[in-house]
């Protein structure tokens, strides 16, 4: 056998256990000439380690269409028609009805917060509500289509059409097969299809990455500048996007420190992080020097990870290297714009010590350090993009000018932060601090708040959260790893199965837990899934026990997906504010929608438009700031005082302040949900919860699903599961965080707006008058019993 096989098609050198060519995906046969056909130019050969021209091709020829250049087939017209029908679907699922479901307390923060960047020009980042992106975002969807709850939602569903359309582009590393379904399993994701219809920073981010990572495989292939520039964007949209891009970057960063450097070096390195970690669990949180220490080991691990990685590019810079990742690297050429690096290097050390360091900040006080600050910031942009221009490295400039162009236009809101400010100093301070507070206050507050817990959710709550829409993917994504991992090594799904791991594990670390995050280790799940479905697909098993395996693996496949699609309908169409759903978390009730139609009914009523007075509570805010946002006259105090305008909305766990001086004014209230949410417990409903522990959870698992003792009437079940999955009934309650719509006497007679009995809300305010108990009949025998307790007040509903 020859030692290399050489592409008829595009003469390119292969493997000689290669079928298919690494450049082109022609298909290679055995008898195929070692020596090239001279009527083509030769590719450049692929090198060996490379992460996207593996020695061991997927049995399917690579290509990023699905249709081959040279051939029409009714085969390939059919993946044509495939493709089409999967792009009509995304548009569809991500499009239809976006303005139906009432705004969650989030998204009508992020949608009023841009309405008024597209208003009034008001916006400065504040890394509570994450990066700038999704406002100037937003706010180009109302210049284009107008301000409504469905415009609102346009960017996201427009990320999700993107991020389908980026899966199109994995033909040379995943294959065709796999390259397919993996854009079906993106299309038919029950998570993904629900949150590209919700307004917040998740989608943005997903598509964004996801673009990061194509283009950059797509980079380590071609080299072409252009591929770079996508990367660089992608990157850029995603850190001004959202801080959790920095849990990512430790993820594919780290691999690729895995990639260039000696074990001993990952070892190292891995050691030192292992130490910082540590010592959070040791060192007590209400101690101030316990975020140092682990700021020290992590900056220790990363020091040196940097300096060995330093050494190796020099070296290969002088010998040559055969590995495709090191040689991609020293082709950019950092050696040529060292001084520019440098600099840029210079100018954050300079800002973070003046800016975190108040004594060392001598004259910032009257604007003129800032404005230096702010000139040599500006000095460097315009250097790279010089340099951009006169095709200086254009790949690595370019990236560069992309990257910092878009991050600081994002940043200072098109330099407008600060114009608010009486003088010059104060603007420029602003400018500046607004740059660093983009590159670095976001993982400042995030760190703070990681011991907040936010949400209070178990470590494994993603594990839960997986396989109750996902199973799909966290069952395959769970058998590749262990396929792929103990028995047929590929870069590719290695590549996947360590994003995956990584992002399921920092994201279970993080102090803050919620549903919008699962789609971060979702997306390599898929991908991983769709990588050995369609090697399973393409195998040809010639022994029996071969082929049967195959047919139960895509039996299994096709069951599976049809759940996945079975709850993605449900979730986005049916009960896409109904808390039944998993992802639904403390939701805007339909009772939201109700108390808006009161308010407009009354207002055109009275005015003719949207001018009549509202007071709203604080605690009722959101999302009636964004779906009230035209009523002008309209006011959100902390708390209620006085019956101040004609219509009140205050929350219930206000009443003992608001509930008597509205009702004495003789305004008529209506109990509403504001949020609904269902926290699933181990328990049925009427059962009391308790935390779950180890003895606990193992006499459950072998009562009530391996019943080797007698079953757990007050726990959860495989009957209680079979109705959810199926019907999504669930065993136990629903909670709600409830107000009251206060209406002024004249105007509630007017229109008919009374009180009425709500039995799915307790009653908790004003206290139900206790039934006196009448004295029980006392014999000389009895006389000690002569009292009985009165009854329990119920208690007064949990807010979660």
């Amino acid at each position: 056998m020859s030692e290399s096989k050489i592409c008829p098609k595009c003469n390119a050198k292969n493997p000689a256990s290669n079928n298919f060519c690494e450049q082109c995906g022609a298909k290679l046969t055995a008898g195929s000439p070692e020596k090239p056909i001279a009527k083509a130019p030769i590719p450049p050969k692929p090198v060996k380690n490379s992460m996207v021209a593996e020695t061991e091709v997927k049995a399917n020829p690579p290509a990023v269409s699905p249709i081959s250049n040279s051939s029409f087939s009714l085969s390939f017209n059919w993946m044509y028609v495939a493709y089409a029908v999967l792009i009509l679907l995304t548009v569809f699922t991500r499009f239809d009805h976006l303005g139906a479901k009432p705004h969650h307390h989030d998204e009508s923060m992020h949608s009023f917060y841009s309405y008024q960047l597209y208003k009034d020009g008001d916006y400065e980042y504040n890394p509570m509500m994450h990066g700038p992106f999704q406002f100037h975002g937003n706010a180009l969807m109302y210049y284009l289509f107008g301000v409504s709850d469905a415009t609102s939602r346009y960017l996201a569903a427009t990320f999700g059409v993107i991020t389908v359309l980026l899966a199109m582009f994995l033909g040379p590393f995943l294959g065709r097969t796999a390259t397919f379904l993996a854009t079906l399993l993106i299309v038919a994701s029950p998570s993904f299809m629900y949150f590209d219809r919700f307004c917040r920073e998740d989608a943005y981010i997903a598509g964004a990455t996801f673009a990061m990572v194509v283009f950059l495989f797509r980079y380590l292939r071609s080299k072409e500048p252009v591929d770079l520039w996508i990367a660089a964007l992608g990157f850029t949209i995603a850190f001004c996007t959202k801080e959790s891009m920095f849990l990512t970057i430790a993820v594919i960063g780290t691999y690729l420190f895995i990639r260039l450097l000696p074990w001993f070096d990952v070892i190292v390195a891995g050691g030192l992080t292992a130490a910082g970690i540590l010592s959070q669990v040791a060192i007590p949180k209400d101690q101030s020097y316990r975020l140092y220490v682990f700021l020290f080991f992590v900056g220790l691990a990363f020091v040196y990870t940097v300096y060995q990685l330093y050494k190796l590019w020099k070296l290969n810079l002088k010998n040559g290297t055969d590995s495709n990742l090191w040689s991609t690297i020293c082709g950019l050429g950092f050696q040529k714009i060292q001084w520019e690096i440098i600099a840029f290097t210079g100018w954050w050390v300079l800002a973070i010590l003046t800016l975190k360091i108040p004594a060392l900040d001598v004259v910032g006080s009257n604007g003129v350090f800032d404005a230096f600050l702010f000139i040599a910031y500006m000095a460097i942009l315009f250097r790279f993009a010089w340099l951009w221009l006169k095709n200086v490295l254009p790949a690595m400039t370019g990236s560069i000018t992309i990257s910092l162009v878009t991050f600081t236009l994002l940043f200072t809101t098109f330099f407008t932060v600060g114009s608010a400010q009486p003088d010059f100093g104060s603007r420029i301070h602003s400018l500046v601090y607004d740059i660093y507070n983009g590159a670095f206050g976001g993982l400042e507050y995030w760190w703070q708040q990681h011991d907040v817990h936010r949400g209070d959710e178990p470590f494994y709550y993603y594990l839960l959260l997986l396989p109750a829409n996902e199973m799909v993917s966290f069952f395959f994504a769970g058998v590749a790893i262990v396929y792929y991992g103990l028995f047929k090594r590929r870069n590719m799904p290695l590549f996947l199965a360590y994003w995956y791991v990584g992002s399921l594990a920092l994201f279970s670390w993080a102090g803050e837990k919620m549903p919008w995050l699962i789609l971060h280790p979702l997306l390599p799940a898929l991908l991983l899934t769709a990588y050995y479905i369609g090697d399973v697909w393409d195998s040809q098993p010639t022994q029996q026990l071969g082929r049967a395996a195959r047919t139960a693996l895509l039996l299994i496949f096709g069951v599976l997906l049809t759940y996945s699609v079975h709850s993605a309908v449900l979730l986005s169409f049916y009960h896409e504010e109904n808390p039944v759903e998993c992802l639904v978390y403390v939701q805007s009730g339909d009772d939201t929608n109700e108390v808006v139609n009161w308010i407009d009914k009354i207002s055109y009523g009275e005015t003719g438009g949207k001018d009549i007075g509202l007071t709203i509570e604080d605690k009722c805010s959101w999302p009636f700031a964004w779906s009230l946002r035209d009523y002008n006259k309209r006011g959100h105090p902390p708390a209620i005082t006085a019956a101040d305008n004609p219509i009140i909305l205050t929350a219930t766990e206000s009443d003992a302040v608001s509930y008597p001086i509205l009702s004495k004014a003789g305004y008529v209230n209506r109990k509403y949900k504001l949020r609904v949410w269902w926290v699933p417990s181990w328990f049925k409903s009427g059962y009391p919860s308790s935390d779950m522990t180890p003895d606990l959870f193992i006499d459950w698992l072998f009562r009530n699903f391996i019943p080797i003792e007698p079953a757990r009437t007050d726990m959860v079940d495989w009957n209680d599961l079979k109705n959810w999955i199926l019907y999504r009934e669930v065993w136990s309650d629903l909670g709600s965080y409830n107000m009251r719509m206060w209406v002024a006497p004249d105007l509630a007679q007017k229109y008919g707006f009374t009180e009425t009995a709500r039995t799915d809300i307790q009653t908790d305010y004003p206290l139900p008058t206790p039934v006196p108990t009448p004295e029980p009949v006392h014999h000389h025998h009895h006389a000690a019993l002569s009292t009985m307790s009165a009854p329990a007040t119920v208690a007064s509903p949990t807010k979660h």
